[in-house]
């Protein structure tokens, strides 16, 4: 497969294509579920482990800022978390600020200190939730960010 693939163009041929469908709707359940995105436009598909961990890039209708309506959003088995697209530019990099962002909030939470100041990831911040997460992101480190492609946003959204 190549990637980025329109999620309105997804078939059945494509690896995990059940889970991704899955994945999408759970992806656009979580941004329509902030007051500021008044729809979705269009969303792609631009990094795919399946129910694991996928990533899309969205358009959207965004009521707050009108030049902020690209976002990327990762979501699996993991907190689903949103990046605008004026930070990471590519797949690699959206993973990695992930997995930067996560271990703010796990050391935090670890340190029995505050998480009003980190990612709000829509988990409690739990010992139990901390360990959790620091698996998935492990996982990341290790596993997936040395060896997946760096894909990219479409050329007119890099500047």
């Amino acid at each position: 497969m190549v990637y980025p693939i329109k999620t309105a163009a997804l078939q059945e041929n494509l690896d995990f294509y059940g889970e991704v469908i899955l994945m999408e709707k759970r992806a656009t359940q979580y941004i329509t579920g902030f007051p500021w995105c008044r729809a979705v436009i269009e969303s792609s598909l631009y990094f795919n482990l399946g129910e694991k961990l996928c990533v899309f890039l969205y358009e959207i209708d965004n009521s707050s800022s009108k030049e902020d309506n690209f976002l990327w959003i990762v979501v699996g088995d993991l907190p689903s978390m949103y990046l605008d697209i004026y930070g990471p530019k590519n797949t690699v990099h959206v993973l990695a600020d992930y997995v930067d962002l996560a271990k703010n909030w796990i050391s935090n939470v670890e340190a029995g200190l505050s998480v009003t100041g980190c990612y709000p990831f829509n988990i409690a911040p739990t010992i139990e939730m901390a360990d959790l997460l620091k698996k998935r992101v492990v996982l990341i480190e290790n596993a997936i960010l040395a060896n997946m492609d760096e894909i990219g946003l479409p050329a007119g959204l890099k500047a």
